[in-house]
């Protein structure tokens, strides 16, 4: 497989489930554009990705919760490259509410724009140029997106949000020739909850606390996820489009005793 000569443009890849993919993408020569809020993360990304594809990487530091910001991510990778193939939403933050929670509404603004809000933006506003190119779209939602969180409302809802999106926009843009599809991941390891807050420690039980409620009782890797991503984005993946693909160990399976 080889997604070389292909533009990806990447968000959230500084760290975590992007960065995993990134990296992924830079084994298969990928031309890459990643995305990050933190320079500092996104330039180590960067240089282990170019490491690994003796490409140059594209790079753009922004704050994707102002929509300025996400129209200069397409426009700036436009005109680095003279096009796009493929665009990676990834990058979210959590926050915590409940429904009786007096910290729900301060949370549901940032996350539903971060996590939802931005990766319509983004399609929206890279629509043509995929559509010239016949490219594809991946948005990565999550579990929580057809299963509960507890005190997780923001963030399930606008995971929610995602894959209801995909769909519609599968719909749409599929007789232009283009293909939107979401992967949503189960137990991945990453710093969104110290990102939040959280204490490493808190972080750490939190990811092992899911790995043993999964029948597979482990943990899905950043690596796995960009399997699954470079599969859809390459030439096997030119029929897929409008389905959620669950990477979850199997965690959204329930088990019930009689």
């Amino acid at each position: 497989m080889s997604l070389a000569d292909k533009v990806v443009i990447i968000t959230g890849a500084g760290s975590g489930i992007g960065k995993g993919i990134a990296l992924h993408f830079a084994k298969l020569s990928a031309k890459l554009s990643l995305v990050d809020i933190n320079p500092d993360n996104l330039r180590t990304a960067a240089k282990e990705c170019e490491d690994i594809s003796k490409l140059k990487a594209f790079t753009v530091t922004a704050d994707l919760g102002d929509l300025k910001n996400a129209k200069n991510v397409v426009d700036s990778t436009k005109q680095a490259y003279g096009r796009i193939d493929v665009l990676v939403n990834c990058a979210g933050i959590s926050g915590p509410g409940g429904v009786t929670s007096d910290v729900l509404m301060n949370s549901m603004d940032r996350v539903i724009n971060i996590n939802l809000i931005s990766p319509i933006a983004l399609t929206n506003y890279a629509s043509d140029a995929l559509i010239e190119s016949k490219g594809c779209v991946i948005n990565i939602s999550s579990i929580f997106g057809t299963t509960c969180i507890e005190n997780g409302i923001p963030y399930a809802v606008a995971k929610a949000g995602m894959i209801h999106f995909t769909k519609c926009a599968a719909l749409e843009l599929g007789e232009k020739g283009v293909r939107v599809t979401s992967i949503s991941p189960g137990p991945v390891s990453t710093n969104i909850l110290v990102n939040s807050g959280k204490s490493q420690e808190t972080s750490d039980k939190f990811w092992q606390y899911l790995a043993a409620q999964c029948p597979l009782k482990k943990l899905v890797t950043a690596e796995e996820i960009g399997e699954v991503a470079a599969m859809i984005a390459s030439d096997l993946g030119t029929t897929i489009t409008g389905i959620d693909y669950i990477i979850d160990s199997g965690m959204s399976l329930k088990r019930f005793t009689l």
